[in-house]
């Protein structure tokens, strides 16, 4: 890490650097220095060092956020992570093609050694207008690539230095530079005991989620959407611990000892969990010492798990169907209404509908109840479908494998 004098140090240190290794193939005095390419080009040998831009390192600029918390207290010193750009134009005797030689020597200097020393960083903070710099001391290297820049890029660059005539001239990028806040971040906490803890396995991971009826636990779970009766079967392994957690969304539910085995657990989820697409993961608590428990320290993979509204009731208004559920559903919850003609006559196709809740929605209503305005629909009974944040509800079937219902008869709306 360096203070805000970075910059300069680097240029004053390139500059050092290229006088002091043009030799043995140029022998005349060269004047190396830092400024902006010349608008009368001298006829001595001549190298002008420029910092033309300075750019926020893309893969670095991100690497020590954030740098403070909620309210505003630093955490860590915050950090600027930069890319320089440098432009090192030659000049001298174009009969003799002094310029040509002048940028050889310089491209054999940064290829050979593109990396610049602590010495010659150390040797440039000397001077006095770089007195208190602090780069030699950073623990990243700041490294010369060249750049490759088309005739447009040369074209817009040139004609930025207004009133400067083209010199023969070669890019480079100086690669990493930070510069550090002047504010440091407070200091941690004293440490007033180490413990190391070693736990057998690792942490818990979920194959699969199933769903079997609360009502018949000797039933086969099965994989797919699981309704408001239904438990939720957990596969994995490591699943046991000292306490053990199931995080369904954002709520924590704990699971009793007698219902979580090392490869499978058994999870009621809360009843006002709305329907939806929800995350699910397995959180342990670990014991490492008496009386001193880590609480949800161990975590499983994330898998979603799908729970689904059953419609309990509807009832059909002026251009309007209220819907009521089993689930509540919130008010930023996209809900669409699906209609599916019943029984229509022989030699029509049954007509289907789609219609969606206002959205956010309204506050003053029961959560459990959803009234979707209809648009222009043919009149009919039409089984009725609630879509979710994208949970389909669920369809009954009688023992022959007809759908029956949920149905209502819906007038014609225009």
């Amino acid at each position: 890490m360096s203070n805000a004098l970075a910059i300069a140090t680097v240029t004053e240190a390139l500059r050092r650097f290229l006088a002091n290794n043009l030799l043995p193939e140029i022998t005349p005095a060269v004047d190396v220095t830092a400024r902006k390419p010349f608008t009368e080009p001298p006829t001595d040998p001549t190298i002008s060092v420029f910092c033309y831009q300075v750019t926020p390192n893309p893969a670095q600029r991100n690497r020590d956020a954030p740098t403070r918390t909620a309210d505003g207290t630093l955490i860590t010193r915050p950090r600027a992570a930069l890319d320089l750009h440098y432009l090192i134009s030659c000049y001298g005797d174009e009969t003799d093609l002094m310029p040509q030689k002048l940028l050889g020597a310089v491209i054999r200097a940064l290829y050979v050694q593109p990396v610049l020393a602590r010495a010659d960083i150390e040797d440039a903070a000397a001077q006095a207008f770089l007195r208190g710099s602090d780069l030699a001391a950073a623990p990243d290297r700041v490294r010369f690539t060249p750049s490759t820049l088309d005739i447009d890029d040369q074209y817009k660059l040139w004609t930025m230095l207004s009133q400067t005539p083209y010199a023969l001239s070669a890019c480079y990028q100086a690669s990493l530079v930070f510069i550090e806040g002047r504010t440091g971040a407070p200091p941690g906490k004293p440490v007033e005991r180490r413990t190391v803890t070693a736990l057998p396995g690792g942490r818990p991971v979920i194959d699969r989620v199933l769903s079997r009826p609360r009502a018949t636990p000797e039933a086969t779970p099965v994989e797919g959407p699981a309704p408001r009766e239904n438990d939720l079967v957990i596969e994995g392994s490591s699943l046991a611990a000292d306490a053990v957690f199931a995080r369904l969304g954002t709520a924590d539910v704990e699971v009793p000892a007698a219902r979580v085995t090392d490869t499978r657990m058994l999870v009621r989820p809360p009843d006002d969990l709305p329907a939806g697409v929800h995350p699910l993961r397995v959180l342990q608590s670990v014991a490492v010492d008496t009386g001193i428990t880590l609480a949800k320290v161990l975590q499983s993979n994330v898998v979603p798990f799908v729970r689904v509204a059953r419609v309990t009731g509807t009832a059909a208004g002026a251009g309007e169907l209220r819907i009521t559920l089993d689930l509540p559903v919130g008010a930023e919850q996209r809900v669409q209404l699906l209609l599916d003609e019943l029984e229509p006559p022989d030699g029509r196709a049954p007509r289907a509908y789609q219609f969606d809740a206002p959205f956010p929605l309204p506050g003053a209503r029961p959560p459990e109840q959803v009234t979707v305005p209809l648009g222009p629909m043919a009149a009919g009974t039409y089984l009725i479908r609630v879509q979710v944040d994208g949970a389909q509800s669920p369809i009954a079937r009688n023992a022959s494998g007809q759908v029956t219902g949920p149905a209502e008869t819906l007038p014609e709306v225009s």
